[in-house]
């Protein structure tokens, strides 16, 4: 029969942190006294990291990553209790889920790109972006060099640009180097805009300022 069962069935969302404080603290008071559901919550948390690193992963996956990872997580063969069915079933679900989201990567469709010229605010500045995307799942790259420092609550913010509307594609810093190199959101009419631009932002004011650094013509693909 197994072991503390009522806890070990709690140790798989224990350590996914989704548990209520209530049982979150029945768990850390079952553990300081117990060796066994000790270790296997250390073994589930080191299999729940290792797929969590994988599934934020933006690198090709090699061929043999399902072999690895089952080869990675812990047996019990040699224990006297088996884990319980409700441990089994979300583990499988769990290893399922973030195998298919490693192993079938989403395609990213290039959609638009601008290279960006500087303004006499930044005249050694220089960039580029690009849309990718599909449906509702659009990302704006930017890359940018050259560009001043931030100071104290300074950031810059990337714009869509037609005519005098401006819309925002989000916020970023650039430290020491002036150099740049972020994702944002976008909205997926982002490719329909006929220009693009960076701004340096100095208050929460939600309109563009006037401080323009970077500007380019958008281009479809």
């Amino acid at each position: 029969m197994s072991e503390h069962p009522d806890t070990r069935d709690l140790l798989g969302p224990y350590v996914m942190g989704t548990l209520e404080p209530r049982e979150e603290r029945e768990v850390e008071d079952h553990l300081e006294g117990c060796a066994n559901c000790r270790e296997e919550a250390q073994e589930l948390r080191i299999a729940h990291e290792r797929l969590a690193d994988l599934a934020y992963s933006t690198e090709t996956p090699p061929e043999d990553l399902k072999a690895r990872i089952v080869a990675g997580i812990p047996r019990r063969e040699t224990r006297r209790w088996v884990p319980t069915w409700v441990a089994a079933v979300a583990a499988a679900l769990c290893v399922l889920a973030v195998l298919t989201a490693v192993l079938t990567p989403e395609i990213l469709v290039a959609r638009a790109s601008a290279n960006l010229s500087p303004t006499d605010r930044a005249p050694g500045a220089g960039g580029e972006v690009s849309i990718q995307g599909t449906g509702e799942n659009v990302e704006m790259r930017l890359e940018a060099w050259g560009l001043p420092p931030c100071k104290s609550e300074q950031y810059y913010e990337l714009w869509l640009v037609e005519g005098d509307e401006r819309v925002s594609a989000g916020t970023f810093t650039v430290g020491q180097s002036g150099r740049v190199d972020v994702r944002l959101n976008a909205p997926n009419f982002a490719a329909s805009y006929p220009r693009v631009g960076v701004t340096a932002e100095y208050d929460k004011d939600p309109r563009a300022s006037d401080a323009k650094m970077l500007s380019g013509e958008l281009h479809e693909l």
